[in-house]
């Protein structure tokens, strides 16, 4: 079978060498192969969530910037080798393997010293991309893209598992709050992006969302439900099929807190204090507007696109990551500022996911049951809600009480 390459640098790059008679259809190289195999992983969800396939689409870009500029072998042509040289490159990606970043911003695809990897991957994202990966070439593998699966025996990482120490403490929390609410704002977009991120932070200490379920959700996502037997109506948040973590919906209830935040913030953005039954206006908003047309007309003046409502919306979990981060900076630097370091180190790795895990430890330790914490997390077990509170080793201990409960190292709790 021929061989087709290109040259890069002096560099030969190993092109697609797909198996003749292959199930995928007419497709130009492994690009468009892994392509149409996204396109049936979305259409496999039933529900038309994207959630599942914007991820892999993140992966592959890093395995294809990967192949045509480290690598220079392309998936269908690996080996073992080139497998373990993929996984030693996510190990330590080096300098020149992170994108660029100037003038407040990342490099854009087609810019000077653009790459997918903003950072180095965790161990739980190396994780993530090489199950990616394996997916890909098992799929290729059985729609005959490929002879052979060069992971068929080196597998991936074990899968992700929760580290609850990834949580920041409520006192703490309450911090990056207060320090929000009270910096400085001059103008009328400080303003509103001041309000917007307040609520985005209390939602996510109020709601334990994850970060897909908050920037994929609509204003209409908040709704009233009336209790029969007494009447009273009280607010709920909808996390749809689409955005929710294996199609499912689930129901949480609103507090007072961030029903209250939600109304200031959409205040400052000119819309009613509460949003009305199918608001499809997007839940986090950009204090950006943008041009629209009123028949023929159209409206360029900023002031009147803000009458309008023009919006745009933070859009992706990327520029909701941003904001948070800001935010948490913003709170750690008034903490290193005050002295507080044990606190402010609290906040120097935590991530929207971080406030997630904060939600969960704050509802079990306020006595909710494992099974209510695990129906507000969207957890499709109670093991995985299990994890927070040591339960398997509270269950033993309890066990020893019965049966030798002399044998047990106790420190007695002292009466309040």
């Amino acid at each position: 079978m021929n061989v087709f390459t290109d040259n890069l640098d002096g560099q030969e790059l190993m092109l697609s060498r797909p198996q003749d008679g292959h199930a995928l259809g007419p497709v130009a190289d492994d690009w468009e192969a892994a392509e149409v195999w996204l396109a049936a992983v979305g259409r496999k969800s039933g529900n038309g969530s994207t959630a599942t396939r914007d991820t892999y689409g993140y992966h592959l870009a890093k395995l294809r910037w990967y192949c045509e500029n480290v690598g220079r072998v392309t998936p269908s042509r690996w080996s073992m080798q080139d497998v373990e040289d993929f996984y030693r490159f996510l190990e330590d990606v080096p300098d020149d393997g992170l994108c660029a970043m100037g003038a407040g911003r990342y490099a854009l695809p087609g810019e000077s010293g653009y790459t997918p990897f903003r950072k180095r991957p965790a161990k739980s994202s190396q994780s993530d991309i090489q199950r990616f990966v394996h997916a890909l070439l098992k799929a290729w593998h059985s729609m005959g893209y490929i002879r052979i699966n060069p992971m068929a025996l080196t597998g991936t990482m074990s899968a992700r598992k929760i580290n609850v120490e990834r949580s920041i403490s409520e006192a703490v929390f309450d911090i990056v709050l207060s320090t929000l609410s009270s910096s400085d704002v001059i103008s009328f977009s400080e303003r509103q992006r001041q309000l917007r991120d307040v609520f985005i932070l209390t939602a996510f200490r109020e709601l334990g969302l994850r970060a897909s379920e908050l920037v994929g959700a609509k204003m209409g996502a908040f709704y009233q439900l009336t209790d029969p037997a007494t009447r009273n109506r009280y607010w709920i948040f909808l996390v749809t099929a689409e955005t929710g973590k294996g199609a499912k919906e689930r129901r949480v209830p609103v507090t007072r807190a961030l029903l209250a935040s939600l109304m200031v913030y959409r205040q400052a953005f000119g819309l009613p204090a509460l949003p009305a039954h199918g608001d499809d206006t997007p839940l986090l908003l950009s204090s950006r507007t943008k041009v629209v047309h009123i028949g023929d007309k159209k409206i360029k003046h900023v002031s009147d696109r803000r009458f309008f409502g023009a919006w745009h919306a933070i859009g992706t979990r990327q520029g909701l990551y941003k904001i948070v981060k800001e935010r948490l900076a913003l709170a750690q630097s008034f903490l290193v500022a005050s002295g507080k370091l044990e606190l402010a180190a609290e906040l120097e790795k935590a991530s929207p996911h971080w406030l997630r895990h904060t939600f969960a430890k704050a509802a079990l330790l306020k006595g909710q049951s494992m099974r209510e914490v695990a129906s507000l997390l969207g957890h499709a077990s109670v093991d995985t809600t299990m994890i927070y509170t040591d339960q398997d080793a509270l269950d033993l201990v309890r066990a020893l009480e019965r049966t030798s409960p002399e044998t047990i190292a106790v420190e007695q709790s002292i009466p309040s």
